[in-house]
């Protein structure tokens, strides 16, 4: 059994330390935006969430429409997929296959 432990783990939590500089970061970008020396950074907080919130809703407003044109692209071509097979069996699907494609009417 291992009678002492060597760790060179940090004492601070890494996601703590994110939110710091993050902070940080918006209160400067706030004071920037409004020309003021100091804000609040309760309010720069806020102001930082309220853009980091708007950017989000429309990444994943984004990210819903495009996995819904994607998933209805792989219907499609599931659905064209099914009918050129059934096509190669069947004569009258494929002849109709055609005169769609030429613009034919019967």
């Amino acid at each position: 059994m291992t009678s002492f432990v060597n760790s060179s783990q940090s004492l601070e939590h890494s996601g703590v330390v994110r939110v710091q500089r993050a902070a940080v970061f918006l209160q400067a970008t706030a004071a920037d935006l409004t020309g003021s020396q100091r804000l609040p950074l309760s309010a720069s907080v806020r102001a930082g969430l309220r853009m980091l919130a708007g950017i989000a809703r429309r990444a994943a407003v984004t990210a819903r429409a495009g996995h819904r044109d994607w998933v209805q692209s792989r219907k499609q071509a599931a659905e064209d997929e099914r009918t050129w097979n059934a096509a190669l069996k069947d004569a009258r699907i494929m002849a109709d296959l055609s005169r769609a494609m030429h613009g034919e009417t019967r």
